[in-house]
């Protein structure tokens, strides 16, 4: 297997490089499981990632090197790819040792790593920058632009892997920036590689948006998460003093805000606000209570609705479901959609059971196949002026239906068409009239939600002034938790069979390094757990010199690290099938590192005490650095951030600034003008 960490001790193994003009293509669906293009099946970060890097496509370039897949979209109708650089960035080519985003994000004691692997999709714009075409091939271009590459924003995708395992995903873009991929594809083949190649934790600064709203906002109003959170991203860290605790109050205090007392006094305040309500009121099969409810339930409707350039304006076209899964033609299912809605318009708005309906309907169509497959498509759906309602009876326990007039809800114009989509069938429905729903128009009725009631509540007064205030506060708060982390590797939760690894007389042990820093006040270190891969019959020596190897790899501290002994406690375990045995705790080995790296890292050290003397002491409660803009006093030298103390994001920071503290205790002097 490619050893792909090099060290001053060790001959650094690059995956075979490829022929040039060898070209080979994956599918982006399947990219990233085991298998696909390679069997992740190692207990390991680094190890999983050697594997994968063998199918690249290998250019050196200084002291940096990158691999490139290309990873095909789709294949019909017209064949569409993106290419995927995995850039390996040494120590030798950091801007700073110490990764400002791992301190942001809450690691900020994490160990140096001795390289970093960023995961880049290109943008058009920055693929047509970097990349010089040649007759359907490409180049790299020299090593100052494969530093540039990493460092450029806009990327469709840009995930950051410290040699440890550790990341952070930096960029995702979507459509809406003119990539060829959705945002949730990006991410789905994200979260794929952090799963194959066995990740331990991703941190991300949610800075994700659409439409003129903030993602975090939005979605953690509706669903109680952000919008990373379908992938099991969870809250990390805050800025401007925020909590764990004080986001997950601010989400449910706003969250659980009842509509009816939003309706009642926003009435006074104009009449849009409560004529949209009420329309997304009739147009959900479930009562609307929340705040929560409301978002959720557009968001929904939004993703079930086809695009707005997909409908056509066909005269001819009463209603079409896609019938690529069924078996019946579209004419046919036109024609018992038609049939369905004209049966229930007889029975004038009142509810029937679902068999009265299929009995009526089956007077003019025989095929109860197809009866039964409209009528599961038409459930709780718009068509043309009407909304389907379809419930459960709780008394006689059977679905009924109803159909309910709408078309004073709806906006109107004149050569536009009325679209649906059953989120639970495969169908799409359109009808020909005077009225529509839109994705746009959902988009836009959700935006003057988002403004009205969740950002703009300055200026207001009288009991919604206070009620719009506290929504503003709580939403501010939301905002502020930007931070945020899903795990996924824990080496102590790795079955015990897991480490009788398939390789006849090998063990893989899960072990540590514990190391004293002489020039940090003797604190002991301990990075995460690696697993090592030995002989069953090797010797207590040959555990040490391989756990050497794989920790000199991963550090930049232990270059030159030396195993001497077991810690207390394990120093009664001899035999390597016994250190495989402890598997739940963990082998924990001690060891020094030299002199000369000892210095080195005393300076490091040295500018993070410096650091951390900087004194931060802003009214929001912030003790650290969060990534946002501070100001310093020019009398106590206290930090505070820019926000806190009345400078607006656009205004530049005063190039002479007093705290209010040191402002109020200022004696004036005569002599100054």
């Amino acid at each position: 297997m490619a050893n792909l960490i090099r060290t001053n001790h060790h001959h650094q193994h690059i995956p075979k490089k490829r022929k040039r003009g060898e070209s080979r293509v994956f599918r982006l669906k399947t990219f990233g499981e085991s298998g696909h293009p390679a069997e992740l099946n190692e207990l390991s970060f680094r190890d999983n990632l050697a594997k994968l890097l063998e199918f690249g496509h290998f250019e050196s370039s200084g002291l940096m090197g990158s691999w490139s897949f290309q990873l095909e979209i789709q294949r019909h109708p017209n064949p569409l790819y993106v290419l995927l650089f995995v850039v390996e960035e040494p120590i030798e080519a950091y801007l700073n040792l110490r990764c400002n985003h791992c301190q942001y994000v809450g690691w900020g004691n994490q160990m140096i790593c001795n390289k970093k692997y960023h995961f880049v999709i290109p943008s058009k714009e920055t693929m047509a920058a970097f990349l010089k075409l040649e007759g359907g091939g490409y180049t790299f271009p020299e090593k100052e632009s494969l530093s540039h590459l990493v460092e450029l924003q806009g990327h469709v995708l840009h995930g950051l892997f410290h040699s440890n395992g550790f990341g952070h995903l930096l960029s995702v873009n979507g459509i809406e920036t003119g990539s060829d991929l959705t945002g949730h594809q990006v991410m789905d083949l994200w979260d794929r590689l952090c799963t194959g190649l066995k990740a331990r934790k991703i941190g991300l600064n949610d800075a994700s948006h659409k439409k003129g709203m903030e993602l975090r906002l939005l979605h953690g109003v509706a669903k109680g998460e952000p919008w990373f959170g379908r992938w099991g991203y969870r809250f990390g860290s805050g800025t401007y003093g925020v909590t764990q605790k004080i986001y997950e109050k601010a989400l449910e205090s706003v969250r659980n805000i009842p509509l009816c007392l939003l309706n009642h006094h926003l009435t006074s305040l104009n009449r849009e606000t409560p004529i949209l309500l009420s329309k997304y009121q009739s147009l959900s099969t479930e009562p609307l209570i929340t705040l929560s409810d409301l978002f959720r339930f557009m968001l929904n409707l939004h993703s079930r609705l086809p695009r707005d350039n997909y409908m056509n304006n066909s005269r001819n076209q009463i209603i079409s479901i896609d019938s690529t899964n069924c078996r019946w033609s579209q004419k046919r299912i036109q024609m018992a959609i038609k049939v369905v809605i004209e049966s229930l318009k007889r029975v004038e708005y009142r509810w029937i059971s679902r068999q009265e309906v299929r009995d009526a309907a089956r007077n003019y169509i025989g095929d109860t196949g197809l009866l039964d497959f409209v009528l599961k498509s038409l459930g709780n759906q718009v068509v043309g002026n009407y909304l389907v309602r379809r419930s459960l009876n709780p008394v006689k326990k059977v679905l009924e239906y109803c159909l309910e007039d709408i078309s004073n809800l709806l906006p109107s114009s004149n050569n536009e068409l009325i679209t649906l989509q059953n989120q639970n069938s495969m169908g799409k429905m359109a009808t020909n009239g005077h009225n529509k729903i839109t994705r746009g128009q959902v988009m836009k009725d959700m935006f003057y939600f988002y403004k009205h009631i969740l950002m703009d509540y300055k200026g207001v007064l009288g009991p919604i002034g206070s009620i719009l205030n506290q929504i503003g506060m709580a939403s501010r708060a939301i905002l502020d938790a930007k931070y945020f982390i899903k795990e996924y590797h824990y080496i102590r939760d790795t079955p015990a069979k897991t480490l009788h690894l398939d390789r006849g007389d090998k063990l893989g042990i899960f072990c540590t390094i514990a190391w004293k820093c002489h020039h940090h006040n003797n604190e002991i270190k301990i990075p995460p757990q690696e697993c090592i891969v030995v002989k069953k019959d090797a010797t207590l020596s040959e555990v040490y010199g391989e756990a050497e190897r794989v920790f000199r790899e991963i550090y930049w501290e232990l270059r030159d690290v030396v195993v001497e002994s077991m810690a207390d406690g394990q120093r009664e375990i001899t035999r390597v099938d016994e250190m495989a045995m402890n598997w739940n705790k963990g082998l924990v080995l001690e060891g020094n590192v030299g002199m000369m790296m000892n210095i080195e890292v005393m300076k490091c050290y040295e500018d993070d005490d410096r650091k951390k003397d900087k004194r931060i002491e802003c009214e929001c409660g912030a003790k650290e650095e969060d990534g946002e803009r501070m100001v310093c006093c020019d009398i106590c030298e206290v930090w505070q951030h820019t926000r806190c103390v009345g400078v607006q994001h656009n205004e530049e920071v005063p190039r002479i600034f007093l705290c209010q503290s040191c402002d109020q205790h200022l004696i004036p002097l005569s002599f100054l003008p």
